[in-house]
């Protein structure tokens, strides 16, 4: 897999951003003329035939302000609360026996960073495991010069985002109607299926 980090990095960067900044709540406040921008720039990228992207980009295309305004509604419903987080973006929420944070899997998580050299901001504020730290994490891989950093990129894949993302899309999606929700799933399942093809074939 070594040999095709530059091609990973070039083909995925952008969808693993534009999902990173999705999961951290960027998307819910952008205004029309940004939200085309970014739209024009995916459907750009040689990767936008791919059938998740191009699914997903052709329902983004066509959604209306009033859409991108109530967006934030279900992403709060399913990622951040008040009420009980119906599609949780922490990894320990799906491999642990009690559901809860903070526990064994979001410490592996955790040692996986400091392993890279890294650490998370604001240490016990927010978990490790959040999906947004995870995409952030993976994107700081590809982009590294470092043969160990990249080394690492098929074992974080396989002992963590592909594991749980799995399970996280099927709660995404049974619990929301929201055509931007959904598609963002659809590109977070083209995502991981793109890695999941490249570490079992390379």
């Amino acid at each position: 897999m070594k040999n095709s980090i530059q091609q990973i990095q070039q083909e995925m960067t952008p969808w693993i951003l534009l999902l990173q900044k999705y999961y951290q709540g960027h998307l819910c406040t952008l205004d029309s003329a940004t939200w085309e921008e970014i739209i024009q720039a995916l459907q750009a990228e040689p990767t936008a035939t791919m059938t998740a992207m191009a699914e997903a980009l052709e329902v983004l295309a066509a959604t209306e302000e009033f859409q991108r305004q109530e967006m934030k509604y279900d992403f709060n419903n399913l990622f951040i609360g008040p009420d009980i987080l119906k599609a949780p973006p922490y990894e320990s929420c799906y491999l642990n026996p009690e559901r809860t944070l903070m526990q064994t899997e979001t410490m592996r998580v955790r040692a996986k960073y400091r392993e890279a050299g890294l650490e998370v901001a604001k240490k016990n504020v927010e978990p490790d495991d959040f999906m947004g730290f995870e995409l952030e994490f993976l994107l700081f891989l590809l982009s590294s010069e470092s043969e160990t950093h990249h080394n690492l990129i098929p074992q974080f894949m396989k002992e963590h985002l592909l594991v749980w993302y799995k399970p996280h899309l099927e709660a995404i999606r049974n619990n929301t109607h929201h055509p931007i929700c959904l598609s963002m799933a659809r590109i977070l399942e083209g995502v991981m299926e793109y890695f999941n093809t490249m570490i079992n074939h390379v």
